[in-house]
C-alpha cells in the first residue's frame, strides 16, 4: 500500500483519481462494426415496416376477439396510453362492443401482451 500512495503522489494524482484512473475502460467492438441485428432494426424503424406488421397482428387479434361480423363493421385506431380506439359506423355497434368489452379486453390481452391494451374507447364515426 505504501508504494502506491507513493506512486500517486509522484504522478500528481490523489488517491481515489489513481484508483479510478485503473478500472479497465471497455473495449470498442472489433474494427467498430455493429451487430446485424442492430442495422436490421434501424432499417425496420426507419422503414415503418414495424408499423405495417404491428397493424396486421392488431388486426388479426381483433378479429379473433369480436368475430368477423362486427370486425367488418369497426375500424381501429391507435393504442395510446393503453386504450385502443375503435371507430363504429352506429350506436348498436357500439353498445354491443360495450356489452362484450371484458370478454374482448382479455382476448387482446392474451393475444397481444406487448401492446399493454387496457381498456377500450369505441367512437361513433359520424
Amino acid at each position: 500500500m505504501f508504494f502506491l500512495v507513493r506512486d500517486v503522489k509522484i504522478c500528481g494524482m490523489d488517491d481515489e483519481e489513481y484508483y479510478l484512473s485503473q478500472i479497465p475502460k471497455p473495449q470498442p467492438t472489433r474494427l467498430g462494426a455493429t451487430k446485424i441485428a442492430t442495422l436490421l432494426q434501424r432499417v425496420i424503424q426507419q422503414r415503418g415496416y414495424a408499423a405495417v406488421q404491428s397493424a396486421d397482428v392488431l388486426r388479426d387479434a381483433w378479429v379473433a376477439a369480436v368475430g368477423d361480423d362486427l370486425s367488418g363493421q369497426t375500424r381501429l385506431g391507435k393504442v395510446s396510453r393503453g386504450a385502443l380506439q375503435v371507430f363504429v359506423p352506429n350506436h348498436v355497434v357500439k353498445t354491443e362492443l360495450d356489452f362484450r368489452v371484458k370478454e374482448i379486453l382479455r382476448t387482446l390481452q392474451d393475444r397481444l401482451p406487448d401492446f399493454g391494451v387496457q381498456r377500450l374507447t369505441v367512437r361513433v364515426e359520424r
